[in-house]
């Protein structure tokens, strides 16, 4: 039976296209699919595809991921191993520079009185890749509800914000300079804002490309409802961390 390659459109038998070497089986995303391909991916660190998967993130991300997900995935590099790779680089600087982004703790101290900026500080310096993984669920969550009715499973919603989320490390990794400039001191609380709203313009070009069947006014609606649901949550979800480490250290 003669297959049309999903990467390359080459017609070809068999298991892998003989043009661009894709395999004939581009099953729809799920979590099965990711956990056999990121642990490989992640043990070639330095893989070409970094690059171009860099590039396509920085110049037309929607467009790239909808592609990746439809099946264009030989030069692209694993979303989830990308992730982490690029989360570990900005760990190092943020830990070999010492950037101290919180002074103080402001959201009800009271409640945990235990838990000092420093202790903040340190733990994301050890643990930046972590917290990045961590919240990637909190993000997908939002994308998921608020465009529920595109047809895409959590697997791919996770896919999708794996790579956005590789995108602004892409852009944080680029502009980390500044963050140096402003390092301990005061328009640094500015700075964390205005990286925020780069995260809200950048998450919305995405996802306004990505699901490119709706009118573009009712994609930036939905992409900054996403951000809402995201952001009410991580909110939510760090006011219980705090309070359970303050009580934890009574």
């Amino acid at each position: 039976m003669t297959i049309t390659c999903k990467n390359c459109g080459h017609h070809f038998e068999g298991k892998f296209c003989s043009n661009c070497g894709q395999a004939s089986n581009t099953q729809r995303l799920d979590f099965h699919f990711l956990g056999k391909h990121v642990l490989k991916q992640l043990l070639t660190v330095f893989d070409k595809g970094i690059l171009y998967t860099s590039g396509q993130l920085i110049t037309r991300p929607g467009n790239s991921i909808r592609e990746y997900i439809d099946g264009k995935r030989v030069r692209h590099y694993a979303p989830l191993a990308l992730l982490v790779t690029l989360a570990a680089l900005y760990g190092v600087l943020y830990h070999f520079f010492h950037i101290v982004p919180f002074n103080e703790i402001t959201p009800s101290p009271a409640e945990y009185k235990n838990v000092d900026a420093g202790m903040i500080n340190d733990w994301l310096a050890t643990h930046y890749s972590l917290a990045t993984c961590l919240l990637l669920p909190v993000y997908t969550l939002g994308s998921f509800i608020a465009f529920r009715k595109q047809g895409y499973n959590f697997a791919e919603h996770l896919v999708l914000n794996a790579y956005l989320s590789s995108q602004r490390l892409l852009f944080r990794i680029a502009t980390f300079p500044i963050f140096l400039v402003f390092n301990g001191t005061t328009f640094i609380r500015t700075l964390i804002w205005l990286y925020i709203l780069s995260d809200v313009i950048l998450l919305s070009w995405g996802y306004c490309q990505f699901f490119n069947r709706l009118k573009p006014a009712k994609a930036l609606l939905l992409s900054l409802l996403s951000y809402l649901i995201f952001f009410s949550s991580m909110l939510i979800l760090l006011e219980i961390t705090l309070i359970v480490i303050s009580r934890f250290l009574e």
